[in-house]
This record gives C-alpha cells, sequence and structure tokens, in this order.
C-alpha cells in the first residue's frame, strides 16, 4: 500500500520547510497555488485528504514524490540562493545556452568568473534546452572535479536536472515517473555523472537572464554568437 506525506513530512527527509517543498512542487508542476494540479492527481502523486474538523488539503505519494525531488538530501548538488557570497567557492562558473528557432541553430557557453575564461561552442540543429544543458556539461568539464564550484545559470530547466530531476530519473533506472525516457537523457547522464565525480561540492544559483548581470550577459552573447555560427 502506497504511503503518502505532507509537505511537511516530506521537507523533513530532504531538509527542507514545507514552503520550500511547495515550491519545487509547483516548479514540477505538480502544484499551482495551495492545491495539487489536475496532472499531479491523475498520475497518482497527490490526493486529496481531510482532517477531523472537515479541513481539506494534500497529501503526497511519498517514494515517489521524493524521487522527482531529488530524495533525501545525501547528494552533492543543490540550488543556492541568489544572495550568495559567490567568495565562498573556489569556482564559480555562469553558463548559457541558445537556440534560433527552437528547434533550430544551437549554441552554448561558459565562462570562468575568477580568470575570465570562457568556452563555447554550437550544433547545426538543436533546442535551447540541449544548449543550456550543453553548457553546464562543458563548464564541469572545465572545472574539473577538485574545489567548491557555483554554476550561475538562468535556466530552471538545468538547475532542477541537475539538482532534483536527474536524480529521480537516476533512481528510476532513468525513466520518468510516467515511465518514458526523459529528453537529452546521454547529456544528463554526463552531467550527473561529472558532479558525482566532484570532490569539492557542487551548487548551483538561478540568475535572472536579460537583467544587467555582467557574467550572464557575456554568456548570453557567446550562446547567441555560436547559434547564429552554426546555422
Amino acid at each position: 500500500m502506497a504511503a503518502w506525506s505532507t509537505q511537511t513530512q516530506l521537507g523533513k527527509q530532504l531538509g527542507l520547510d514545507a514552503r520550500q517543498v511547495g515550491t519545487r512542487l509547483t516548479e514540477l508542476g505538480l502544484k499551482s497555488g495551495s492545491t495539487a494540479t489536475e496532472s499531479a492527481v491523475s498520475r497518482g502523486l497527490a490526493k486529496k485528504t481531510a482532517m477531523r474538523d472537515g479541513t481539506e488539503f494534500y497529501v503526497w505519494s511519498t517514494a515517489e514524490v521524493l524521487a522527482l525531488l531529488g530524495g533525501p538530501r545525501e547528494t552533492a548538488t543543490t540550488v543556492t540562493p541568489a544572495t550568495t557570497d559567490h567568495s565562498a567557492f573556489d569556482l564559480v562558473y555562469a553558463t548559457d545556452g541558445s537556440a534560433i528557432r527552437n528547434p533550430g541553430p544551437t549554441g552554448w557557453a561558459w565562462v570562468n568568473q575568477r580568470t575570465g575564461e570562457t568556452g563555447a561552442g554550437g550544433l547545426s540543429h538543436g533546442t535551447n534546452n540541449i544548449g543550456e544543458l550543453l553548457a553546464l556539461r562543458y563548464a564541469l568539464e572545465h572545472a574539473g572535479p577538485d574545489g567548491d564550484l557555483l554554476v550561475r545559470a538562468d535556466s530552471k530547466y538545468v538547475i532542477n536536472i541537475a539538482t532534483t530531476w536527474g536524480r529521480g530519473w537516476q533512481r528510476r533506472g532513468w525513466k520518468k515517473a510516467d515511465g518514458k525516457v526523459p529528453e537529452n537523457l546521454e547529456i544528463v547522464q554526463t552531467i550527473i555523472a561529472l558532479i558525482d565525480a566532484r570532490t569539492g561540492r557542487t551548487e548551483l544559483e538561478w540568475v535572472k537572464g536579460h537583467a544587467g548581470d555582467h557574467f550572464n550577459e557575456i554568456v548570453d552573447q557567446l550562446a547567441n554568437a555560436e547559434a547564429r555560427a552554426a546555422g
């Protein structure tokens, strides 16, 4: 029989509070406001229940939702608040990807914020998500396994892949909750392997794109230039 948990109970296993769990569920498309989405209910990930006084609320399928959220916090990758002190990290990289017409010619880029080194490349055909993933992959390869690393990206998709979704897929034999194979699986597997090979901690920070962040602007320009050159 399936076990069900409240957001508070899930949070205790993830090292998060109930609000943070709610935020993650919303990002995964499982929650909207204070209620579970129709998709979450139809997939058996959430169900409505009630307190003794009749107050209704949702509980969550413990094993499945923990897997989607990345499981108990024992992995090396976490999401860092945007107010993080970057001096606490040995390495800080910004990454970005771009696709013209999406799908279409695709570019990716990273910059080492400490040294100013950059890396970029392109594909004749891809998607924006592929560009974002490749930017993270090559940033991890360049950073190497040692030292505490912060990766700054404006893609919540790539951050979710590295911190939650990818871990859930890995636990299920690289399958999504619906049994389907995740998109861009080979790149995702490479990213997870690179993170797991690191001896230092690896954290990711979401950066609002096109909002004046100096290094985000650099990688945006580089990725766009590579996409145009690949077209």
